[in-house]
């Protein structure tokens, strides 16, 4: 991987987001990867799987990478997120709202390789969207 910095890892991980290469997240995470955030990823596979699911909900959305801040092993994350609800998320169906948030996520980066994270992705904030221009 030619010596990336922890900052050049996690930015090449989110362009997973937006380019949908998920065999790149073989590049980037290690194998027995685990975010603290989701207690169902407890491996680079599960992390695809979350990745894939996300797709399926929002199948055109896009990150903006607003700050990376990089200190030891650990890259903080703050992003902007945009898309589309064309699939069903957290059992709402489909409702073409647009959706725009931000989130946050610190990496642990060993190695050139992402073993561990800690995000807040407003859940709330998301839904809420969704459901009010449902109500439109």
């Amino acid at each position: 991987m030619n010596n990336l910095t922890n900052k050049e890892v996690v930015k090449r991980f989110f362009e997973i987001y937006n380019t949908q290469d998920y065999e790149a997240a073989y590049k980037y995470i290690v194998p027995n990867y685990i975010d603290h955030g989701l207690p169902q990823v407890r491996s680079v596979e599960d992390a695809i799987e979350i990745l894939k699911l996300t797709h399926k909900s929002f199948p055109d959305i896009k990150v903006i990478i607003d700050d990376l801040i990089e200190e030891n092993d650990k890259v903080v994350f703050r992003g902007c997120f945009t898309a589309t609800h064309l699939g069903e998320f957290l059992g709402i169906p489909s409702s073409g709202a647009k959706i725009k948030f931000e989130a946050l996520e610190i990496f642990k980066v060993e190695n050139q390789k992402i073993t561990e994270s800690w995000g807040y992705w407003p859940l709330s904030e998301i839904v809420n969207q969704i459901q009010v221009s449902q109500k439109l």
